[in-house]
């Protein structure tokens, strides 16, 4: 198995909490991460490339090249291991070298399998640890949830919002890049998916929407947000990835890796509101973790949420 030199990897410290503000420290250069551990149970260790001390593993650390896992008795850990594209476990009492080739100095790996999309996001070893700050509040008392400023793959996008004190009712407009009305709706709920019996949307477009709120005799509040329809090839290309992790997680419920890809497909694939979501459910289920909180707050910066939509976006 082929993959980067090793590189020493300079190792610091920031506090930081979800939602909290925090101080910003220096960034250290460190070498790409080739894949993570994606589920640890019992005592695993870590141990830097070019290092000697060890590091007590948790699930979601990032595996770095020539970085070697070492595992306790009556333990065992899951990874990722992008440049093969393969997932597997390794029993207890033994050691992992991730190097080219992968190199089992002790015990065994086993449940090995291929994954269809093993692809970690470009910027992951400058932001693995990084320190994140508030989240930045709209000013609109009318909140637009989803699609907003985020790309989708399909073309009924179902659009979402929070609900408006004493609104009876919600016009929603869409339109085109020439500002053009392509479709109009009033709807008593707040949310509603785009006609099948509308002007068809066009692939690789951008559109925007719009929400004005009315207690049905004036209006309250209007709120707007734009939204990327992906390139058909790419839609598709996502739909297939997201189907066949979808199966990894039902065959293999009890490891994490075939979320953290979905994670991954959503960000890089610009569906930030979906991406979200999977990185919501991965902090539920593996507790704190520095990058994996980084990359969920930033995420719901970019898209202007003050808190999680879980039960909005499904």
């Amino acid at each position: 198995m082929s993959m980067p030199t090793s590189q020493k990897r300079f190792r610091y410290t920031c506090a930081s909490a979800l939602f909290a503000l925090v101080l910003p420290c220096a960034l250290a250069q460190a070498a790409a991460p080739v894949g993570l551990l994606s589920k640890v149970s019992g005592t695993v260790q870590i141990v830097r490339a070019g290092e000697k001390s060890t590091h007590l593993a948790r699930t979601a650390d990032l595996i770095l090249p020539g970085d070697r896992i070492i595992v306790a008795t009556n333990s065992e850990a899951s990874f990722l291991f992008c440049p093969e594209a393969v997932s597997a476990r390794i029993l207890e009492e033994s050691e992992i070298e991730f190097d080219s080739p992968l190199e089992v100095h002790k015990g065994k790996v086993t449940d090995e399998r291929k994954v269809g999309s093993c692809q970690l996001p470009d910027n992951l070893s400058a932001t693995s640890e990084m320190p994140f700050g508030m989240l930045r509040l709209r000013p609109s008392n009318l909140v637009l949830v989803s699609p907003f400023r985020t790309s989708i793959a399909t073309p009924r996008p179902h659009f979402r919002w929070e609900p408006l004190d004493r609104a009876s009712g919600y016009l929603i407009d869409l339109l085109d890049h020439e500002q053009r009305v392509l479709w109009s709706d009033t709807v008593n709920t707040n949310h509603a998916v785009y006609s099948a019996s509308a002007p068809a949307l066009q692939w690789g477009q951008k559109y925007w929407w719009r929400i004005t709120a009315s207690d049905g005799q004036r209006i309250l509040s209007e709120a707007s947000a734009s939204f990327q329809l992906l390139p058909q090839e790419q839609a598709e290309r996502v739909r297939w990835s997201e189907e066949s992790l979808r199966r990894m997680i039902t065959e293999h419920p009890g490891d994490n890796a075939a979320l953290f890809l979905i994670a991954f497909l959503y960000e890089q694939n610009g569906l930030f509101d979906q991406a979200v979501l999977a990185y919501a459910e991965l902090a539920h289920r593996i507790g704190p973790q520095n990058w994996v909180e980084a990359r969920l707050v930033n995420l719901m910066n970019n898209l202007g949420w003050e808190k999680l939509y879980t039960d909005l976006i499904q």
